[in-house]
């Protein structure tokens, strides 16, 4: 049986990843793959109510950054355990939109909390299932701003200024910088047809 493979958007917010990952998607299929489609934090019924507690009303924007790390590692050991293990095990490619990279950007790049505790949550949770290659959109500040912006806030990570937004994106440029061997960071300024032609060469040639 053939060993799977993991493949992880990121990026800061607006950047555009679940319309690539859409694209992403369709292509694989139409070329005969088989493809499981799973987000975080969520991806199993138990881990998107966690995902609700996140983004809470009430609650969201209030947890302490070590409770918001460990309901997302809490929410990643059930979808670990019950989507992305089975799926690579079975030889099956896994595309999840958002994974590790983010929790180490927004707990610890954004709220201060210290890698080594998300470091040593990584290993006891996450183990050997890293993904093997990411995708990192990277939009400047400004424009990603505005496209949250346009939208409408979902959540209290939409409502961050300008000084949010820039941290969030070189917090995604220098775990790219450090793992160049995992990450391509892609330009989210080009247009949507470029951009999954891109991502489609790197994965057609990493599957290959």
């Amino acid at each position: 049986m053939n060993k799977g493979f993991f493949i992880t958007f990121e990026g800061g917010e607006g950047v555009g990843k679940t319309t690539q990952i859409k694209h992403l998607e369709r292509h694989l299929k139409d070329n005969g793959h088989d493809i499981i489609l799973t987000r975080e934090p969520g991806g199993t019924p138990a881990a998107e109510e966690i995902r609700s507690l996140l983004s809470h009303p009430t609650y969201g924007g209030k947890w302490t950054p070590e409770a918001e790390a460990m309901l997302l590692f809490a929410a990643r050991a059930m979808h670990i355990k019950e989507v992305i293990a089975p799926a690579l095990q079975q030889g099956q490619i896994v595309i999840c939109d958002r994974y590790t990279d983010s929790t180490r950007v927004y707990q610890s790049h954004l709220q201060g909390l210290g890698m080594d505790f998300i470091d040593n949550l990584e290993k006891q949770i996450v183990g050997k299932y890293k993904p093997d290659l990411t995708f990192i959109l990277d939009l400047p500040a400004e424009k990603a701003m505005e496209r949250v912006q346009s939208r409408g806030a979902k959540d209290h990570y939409d409502r961050g200024n300008l000084e949010f937004y820039n941290k969030l994106r070189q917090g995604f440029l220098d775990i790219a910088a450090k793992n160049p061997e995992r990450c391509d960071v892609v330009d989210a300024t080009a247009d949507e047809k470029t951009i999954a032609d891109h991502i489609f060469s790197i994965v057609s040639k990493r599957l290959a």
